[in-house]
């Protein structure tokens, strides 16, 4: 292991990596992920592939200060390769580690990776679950728990058939692992390859996906890929990036513009206005009390709340209107109005709507319907408003979920509260037979392997 200085950086690296270390640190390379205070990219320099993982800690306020009592993700994760390769546990090979100082603490540190010919394991078909938990026993025998250990962070290649962790900087090395620990462990893997589980294993794969997505959803308010801030006109949006297209940014320039001269309403009223036009639906949130300004300054706006909402739904596969953009209006740091711009569902019409038009209930739509609401309470969700107007039919009858103001994550839904709810709106129907309403909760009571229909 060779350390030296180079271009204000102290590296700790393989020997035969220092001839390339230049030309690995100066060009671009492939991005592979990127944000504003992290960038991996891929690299081919002397017939190898190398991975640069970049975390660029001066770009966030005093983030640089805390390295001074603490290790960065990047030395960490390069502690813990040399501690594998003692232990005998593959992981993909480190090759090179460097930190940038100054009286102001860490502003930079940099941590490079040789490539692997292998592939997550979620991309190779036919892998035996088998092979896979034999694997991470392998790791667990070891003393060696990732916290989180999903399909990406383990990379296989099948001829012959080798396993290679990925990602250290949330591996932890101890004596031993409790029975718990490994079956949490199996449990979270599972969220993402199918591994079978039973009893606990799988009782705690369905709590921790239920958190995983919860804090997942987080990354439509953050810097990334997918989303990022904006200004257009006299707001500042935070966007969909694979989503704006110069036709979405005239309309983000004016929104109110929009919903006034080009909207057909949809919902004209004080608290909330609804218009839709050119593949876009804006909801507008209103002003609606005083005390609300106070309270404005310290939470998120509904439009933001509603927008994390929806895209929390998308990743729980619940289908919903894509979100597009949220921004606020504030007038001296106070709240006046705030918009959420989503696709729209083509073809969209209510379920109240479909019912009263002479549509009929048919098999296919009464399970579709009970499978949307059992995987909306199996995700931990509850809606608090769902009745036949917040159910959507689109052009193929496919059903989707709006109106997300009230909808809640509890990890424990109150799935009778909905249930009851919409049991009283649909009985209002006369088209709606009893018939009708039993199937509705046999196909949810099996969608949720339920022996009883949850009663209030």
């Amino acid at each position: 292991m060779n350390r030296l200085e180079r271009a204000g950086f102290r590296w700790e690296l393989e020997p035969e990596v220092e001839p390339w270390l230049s030309q690995l640190l100066s060009e671009p390379g492939e991005p592979v992920k990127e944000a504003p205070a992290k960038r991996v990219s891929r690299h081919e320099a002397g017939g190898r592939v190398f991975y640069v993982k970049r975390y660029r800690h001066d770009a966030l306020p005093l983030r640089s200060l805390k390295f001074f009592l603490k290790s960065s993700p990047a030395r960490k994760e390069w502690h813990v390769a040399s501690k594998l390769v003692a232990l005998g546990i593959p992981a993909v090979r480190h090759v090179a580690h460097g930190e940038r100082w100054d009286w102001r603490g860490l502003r930079e540190s940099i941590l490079i990776t040789e490539g692997f010919q292998g592939r997550p394991l979620h991309e190779i078909p036919g892998l035996a679950p088998a092979d896979v938990m034999q694997f991470v026993a392998r790791l667990h025998q070891g003393g060696v728990l990732h916290a989180d250990l999903h399909s990406g962070n383990i990379l296989a290649s099948t001829e012959p058939l080798e396993f290679r962790l990925l990602d250290l900087d949330k591996t932890r090395i101890q004596a031993s692992l409790t029975a718990a620990e490994r079956e949490d462990n199996l449990a979270f893997l599972a969220i993402s390859f199918p591994l079978p589980l039973t009893g606990r294993a799988a009782a705690r794969r369905r709590e921790l996906r239920r958190q995983l997505l919860h804090d997942r959803s987080r990354r439509c308010l953050r810097h990334n890929r997918e989303f990022a801030p904006q200004r257009h006109g006299a707001l500042n949006w935070r966007v969909r990036l694979p989503l704006v297209t110069p036709a979405v940014a005239r309309v983000l320039a004016d929104p109110d513009d929009f919903l006034r001269d080009r909207a057909r309403i949809l919902k004209p009223g004080s608290t909330t206005t609804v218009g839709v036009a050119d593949g876009l639906v804006i909801k507008r949130f209103n002003f609606r009390k005083l005390l609300n300004l106070g309270k404005d300054l310290l939470r998120r706006s509904r439009a933001y709340r509603a927008f994390r909402k929806s895209y929390h739904l998308e990743l729980a596969g619940i289908p919903t209107a894509r979100v597009v953009a949220v921004a606020d209006r504030r007038i001296a740091g106070f709240l006046a109005c705030s918009y959420q711009v989503m696709e729209e569902i083509p073809g969209a019409i209510t379920m109240q709507k479909f019912i009263r038009s002479g549509g009929t209930l048919d098999r296919r739509l009464i399970r579709e319907t009970a499978e949307l609401v059992a995987r909306l309470h199996e995700e931990g969700f509850t809606h608090r408003d769902l009745n036949e107007r917040n159910l959507l039919l689109n052009g193929n009858g496919a059903v989707f979920l709006i109106d997300l103001d009230a909808l809640e994550f509890t990890r424990h839904a109150d799935a009778a509260l909905d249930l009851g709810r919409l049991a009283r709106d649909m009985s209002k129907h006369p088209s709606v037979t009893r018939a009708q309403r039993e199937a509705f909760l046999r196909h949810y009571c099996r969608q949720r392997g339920l022996r009883h229909v949850p009663r209030a």
